[in-house]
């Protein structure tokens, strides 16, 4: 006999978590390669919103996102520091 939620799939929140990976690795990274910030940023911003469309795993989406618009912002930063 089968019970009804045996094929209910539960959500991982591995994206997510590969969100805020990228989007700390970063702001790591554009302190000493402020273009490996941008792009660290912008890939933590994507999958932070692609995770935020999961309810799940909506919260993490969010903390994902505001990480990659921080590891942009340190990138625009330490550049513009480098040039001037």
């Amino acid at each position: 006999m089968s019970r009804p939620m045996d094929n209910v799939q539960t959500a991982k929140p591995t994206l997510a978590y590969g969100a805020i990976a990228a989007g700390v690795l970063g702001i790591i990274a554009g302190i000493f390669i402020p273009l490996a910030g941008w792009i660290l940023g912008a890939v933590g911003l994507v999958l932070g919103f692609l995770s935020f469309r999961r309810p799940a795993t909506a919260k993490l989406g969010q903390i994902a996102m505001a990480i990659g618009f921080v590891a942009i912002l340190v990138g625009v930063y330490f550049f513009t520091s480098a040039i001037a």
